[in-house]
C-alpha cells in the first residue's frame, strides 16, 4: 500500500514538473512572440515616418503648400516611434511640429503660387541660436531630473530647440531654415546611430542632401530678387 502510494505520489509530481516546464516554456515563447511582434511594427512605424518625411522635404524644396500634410503625417507617426526608443525630446518635439504643421499649411496657402524666399536678419539670427540653447539645455535638464530613461536628454533637448527653430523659419519662407537643418540633421544621424534607429539615420543623411539642395533651389528666388 505505501509502495502504491509512492508511485502514485511520484506521478502526481512529475506531471505537475511537466506542466510547470511547460507552461514556463509557453510564457517564455509567449514573451519572445511579443517582443518580435512589438519591434516589427516599431519598424514598420519607422517605415512610414521615413515615406512621410521624404515626401514633406521634396514638397518644401519645391515651395508646395503639400509638404505640410506629409510634415504632419510624419510627426504623427514619429511621436510613437520616438517614445518607443526613450527619445522624449525629439517626441514632445513632434507635437510642436504638427502645431507649427498646421500654422505653415495656412501660411503658405495664404501666400501667391510662386512666392520668394527671404533673408533673415543678423539680429534674428542670433536671437535664434540664444533661444534654442536656452530651450534645448532647458528641457534637457527636466529631462534629466525626471525622465530617469531619457536617452541623451541634453543633446536631444538642444537638438529640438535648433529643430523648432528652424521649423519656424520655414513657416516664414526664411532661406536659412536650410542651413540650419543641415547642422541639425547631421547631428541627428550620430544621435539616432547610437540609439540603433538604422532607418532614421539613413533618413538624415538623405536630409541633409536635400536640405543643401533646397538652399540651392530657394537661392534662386533670391537672385531673382537681387
Amino acid at each position: 500500500m505505501i509502495l502504491f502510494l509512492e508511485r502514485i505520489t511520484g506521478s502526481f509530481t512529475w506531471s505537475l514538473c511537466v506542466f510547470s516546464a511547460q507552461a514556463s516554456l509557453f510564457s517564455m515563447w509567449d514573451h519572445t512572440f511579443l517582443c518580435v511582434l512589438r519591434q516589427k511594427q516599431r519598424i514598420m512605424m519607422e517605415g512610414i515616418g521615413i515615406a512621410t518625411a521624404l515626401l514633406g522635404v521634396l514638397f518644401s524644396m519645391r515651395r508646395h503648400w503639400l509638404a505640410w500634410i506629409w510634415n504632419i503625417l510624419s510627426s504623427g507617426i514619429y511621436l510613437y516611434v520616438f517614445y518607443t526608443n526613450q527619445l522624449y525630446a525629439d517626441m514632445e518635439l513632434q507635437i510642436l511640429f504638427i502645431v507649427l504643421g498646421f500654422y505653415g499649411l495656412f501660411s503658405w496657402n495664404r501666400s501667391e503660387q510662386n512666392w520668394r524666399a527671404e533673408r533673415a536678419s543678423a539680429k534674428s539670427i542670433s536671437i535664434g541660436v540664444i533661444l534654442s540653447l536656452s530651450f534645448g539645455l532647458g528641457l534637457g535638464y527636466l529631462h534629466n531630473q525626471y525622465l530617469k530613461d531619457a536617452s541623451f536628454p541634453f543633446l536631444d533637448g538642444a537638438l529640438a530647440g535648433f529643430s523648432i527653430w528652424a521649423t519656424w523659419l520655414a513657416t516664414q519662407k526664411k532661406i536659412a531654415n536650410w542651413i540650419i537643418w543641415i547642422g541639425v540633421d547631421l547631428m541627428y544621424i550620430g544621435l539616432y546611430l547610437q540609439k540603433e534607429m538604422w532607418g532614421t539615420s539613413c533618413l538624415y543623411v538623405v536630409f541633409v542632401g536635400l536640405a543643401y539642395q533646397g538652399y540651392r533651389e530657394w537661392s534662386n528666388t533670391l537672385k531673382s530678387i537681387d
